[in-house]
């Protein structure tokens, strides 16, 4: 009897990217069945384990398939029954396929039966023998990006082999701060990778990889340093071959804007840098002269395998007139009405961001003249990604119509290092083709695709003597359901899956305190406050610990709590945060003078504070200095357009002086930046009755029934509906409004102006 093998996992999402889907393949087969893996042609590396056949049948009859693998005549693999558009051969089976003279051409066939055979389809393999000999290390990410960002204990880095049957492992994970970007030496010895660290978005870590990979305060660097604290991401950084050095973007600026798109749901390059190195050795920083001119964006460098070059991106900078942001993409720091209009050109392709690949010699740190590489420059597209084959032979890298990072267009390209044209690869995929990495031994290439859909998912091509490449190999095993797998990485050990990081800095106080962030975003209040206790009780000389608790605190209204706490945080630190928040606790306590000091105590720490300008027209306002109270919520949204608070309180002024054209326009503006779910019924309710006064009843009452759908069983709402209503000559719907407002326990005003007809 012939074994059975059924479809054991294949993800859903890969199953609709399928169907139907050849696009390496010639004509379907017959009867409308059509294989969809591998592609025709392919090339497997002599030491992958078995990989998955796939096809698809239109027939809805067809229940189960005939399946088999020959060479010539001889079957080496079935013929076998199975019951699901999916088979994998035998680990024996397989193992006799890879075991046969290399370049040997095999065929994989599947027939549709009922009685008899009704359809059929084959395609064409060989193996190759060059190995990978190499596993992969990646980071896996649930989609959109925002979500990532906001449940970041989701994000995991995965290793795992081609040549095991087994899924790969989680190396790290329940990280609760950003990890990135991550290169290793090409002995495997030494990783280098972006993570936040003292709330430092520039923190850097540079270790041993081994079985126990520590991850500690003393292996962590500030790109910062460099530029005296001010913001910056270090941007794609990579650490040399030798293991000494680290190359990064600083003096930075980027676009940084999440899309709702969840194919590509970010946007997201630099417009402004230099590269700086960091001497491990020296442990000191400094620019690479010929990569630092500021006319110039310089990023995304790369090193050649004998460390003697480094290859980057580069194209003209934008600066803060036109961008409207100083460094980073934190609009704290930013003319935020520029930067946005700056932003949407961007994403609406009005304006496009070109990179041409640049090579300068690194000369033990002084740099020198950076050329631009032929046929990866000047030739009007974005060319970007720079990798150098182990053996120096070859230079791959993404070329699309602009920008980087996450280019729907992104064609992988390859040109000799030497002389030769640069040519875009055969078999690249129909969508995205980025994030790759070359085999330590210079024979395969591992990169990304969404050609499957959203979620980024790893492939592999052999890269030829002439340089052409094969079909790509599919490495289901690394895909998991709802997780992309982006920045690939071959490390030159051997696999095992006892490797595992140690995140031994999470016991630091600024990662307690993160980790409690995190649980207030999931709703955890309890469970954040014993976070930040712990931070205190463990490192009680540190202010953050004080501060988020005192704010805990504030939310329960317990306030001599929090001011107790927020007194603490201030002994220990002058932060405009610390200020501001105490300055909320004497608002709250009614201590107006000592608000107003702690809020003008927070201007003088931080000038760009738009909280404080916001709270001080708000005394101002309630002191009945309309005046003051006007300039100071001005200059708040001028800093910061996008506070809805501010604009709730502009136009609580505006209308008290019975400016409700301009009232209309505040509430209407903090409606439309307003994420706290408690108040947009508020601010459509105070919009609503500016329409009142100027006699848009109807426009009223949208509002207030906009309102009342948010929140249902406010009887204000129905009460001010019903006046809308009353002035419409709506009587019968005025009684129904005034009904409800009484049921939900309100005493609303006598009714009597229905009887009069008002």
């Amino acid at each position: 009897m012939k074994k059975v093998f059924l479809w054991i996992f294949v993800p859903i999402f890969l199953v609709a990217g399928l169907l139907g889907y050849k696009f390496f393949r010639g004509p379907s087969g017959t009867g409308g069945l059509t294989i969809t893996l591998p592609y025709d042609d392919t090339v497997f590396p002599a030491d992958i384990a078995s990989p998955l056949f796939v096809w698809e049948d239109q027939n809805p009859e067809i229940q189960k398939w005939k399946v088999e693998i020959v060479a010539g005549d001889h079957s080496l693999s079935g013929p076998h029954m199975v019951t699901g558009k999916a088979w994998r051969p035998s680990r024996e089976e397989w193992k006799s396929i890879t075991s046969s003279s290399p370049g040997t051409p095999f065929t994989f066939r599947v027939y549709g039966m009922l009685h008899k055979t009704v359809s059929r389809d084959e395609t064409c393999f060989t193996v190759s023998p060059d190995p990978v000999e190499a596993p992969i290390f990646v980071r896996s990410v649930p989609l959109p990006f925002k979500f990532a960002r906001e449940n970041m204990k989701k994000i995991r880095w995965i290793w795992g082999s081609v040549s095991r049957e087994e899924k790969p492992t989680a190396l790290l994970e329940d990280l609760p701060t950003c990890g990135n970007c991550h290169s290793f030496t090409p002995d495997g010895r030494k990783l280098a990778m972006d993570v936040d660290a003292n709330n430092d978005k520039g923190a850097y870590v540079i270790t041993s990889f081994a079985e126990k990979t520590y991850i500690a305060g003393d292996s962590i660097i500030s790109w910062s340093t460099f530029q005296e604290g001010k913001f910056t991401y270090g941007l794609l950084s990579q650490i040399s071959p030798d293991g000494r050095y680290v190359v990064s973007t600083l003096r930075d600026c980027e676009i940084f804007t999440d899309r709702p798109d969840l194919e590509i749901s970010q946007l997201f390059f630099p417009f402004k840098g230099i590269l700086v190195v960091y001497d491990r050795v020296g442990d000191r920083f400094f620019e690479l002269e010929g990569a630092n001119d500021t006319m110039f964006v310089q990023s995304n460098p790369a090193w050649t395998p004998d460390g003697r070059h480094i290859l980057f991106c580069k194209a003209p900078a934008k600066h803060y007139p036109e961008s409207g942001i100083h460094n980073g993409s934190v609009p704290k720091y930013a003319d935020l009405q520029t930067y946005m209009a700056f932003e949407k050109s961007y994403t609406d392709r009005d304006s496009l961001m070109k990179f041409d690949i640049y090579k300068i010699p690194f000369n033990d740190g002084k740099g020198g003249k950076a050329v631009p590489v032929e046929g990866a420059s000047g030739n009007g597209l974005s060319n970007y990604f720079p990798r150098v084959s182990p053996d120096g032979k070859w230079l791959i890298f993404c070329q699309a119509e602009s920008f980087m990072l996450l280019q729907k267009d992104s064609k992988l390209v390859l040109k000799p290092m030497d002389e030769g044209p640069a040519r875009i690869l055969e078999h690249n995929t129909p969508n995205m083709n980025s994030w790759h990495s070359w085999s330590p031994n210079s024979k395969w290439l591992v990169f990304s695709s969404k050609t499957f859909g959203p979620y980024t998912q790893l492939f592999l091509t052999h890269i030829n003597d002439d340089g052409t490449n094969t079909p790509p190999v599919y490495l289901d095993r690394f895909s998991f359901p709802d997780y992309a797998n982006n920045i690939p990485e071959f490390v030159n050990t051997a696999w095992s899956p006892d490797y595992k990081m140690i995140p031994s800095f999470l016991t630091e106080d600024q990662f307690l305190i993160r980790n409690g962030e995190i649980l207030q975003k999931t709703g955890d209040e309890q469970g954040a406050f014993a976070a930040f206790d712990h931070a205190i009780s463990k490192f009680p000389g540190k202010p953050a610990g004080y501060f988020k608790r005192g704010r805990i605190f504030l939310d329960r209204k317990q306030y001599p709590e929090a001011l107790k706490d927020m007194n603490s945080a201030l002994e220990l630190e002058k932060h405009s945060d610390y200020y501001v928040t105490r300055g909320v606790i004497h608002l709250e306590t009614g201590e107006t003078e000592k608000a107003s000091a702690d809020f003008n105590m927070a201007l003088k720490t931080d000038p760009r504070d738009h909280r404080a300008y916001s709270y001080l027209g708000v005394i101002s306002s309630r002191q009945g200095d309309a005046k003051s109270a006007l300039t100071h919520l001005q200059k708040a949204l001028d800093l910061y357009p996008f506070d809805f608070f501010s604009w709730y309180s502009l136009g609580r002024v505006q209308y008290g002086l019975h400016q409700f054209g301009k009232a209309l326009d505040s509430f209407s503006s903090g409606f439309k930046y307003c994420d706290n779910p408690a108040f947009r019924p508020l601010l459509l309710e105070l919009r609503g009755n500016c329409r009142k006064e100027l006699n848009d009843y109807q426009g009223a009452l949208t509002d207030y029934n906009a309102a009342i759908q948010l929140s249902p069983k406010d009887p204000s709402l129905y009460e001010a509906k019903a006046d809308a209503e009353i002035k419409m000559g709506l009587k019968e719907e005025a009684a129904k409004s005034l009904a409800k407002a009484r049921q939900l326990g309100s005493s609303p005003p006598s009714s009597s102006d229905l009887k009069n007809g008002k």
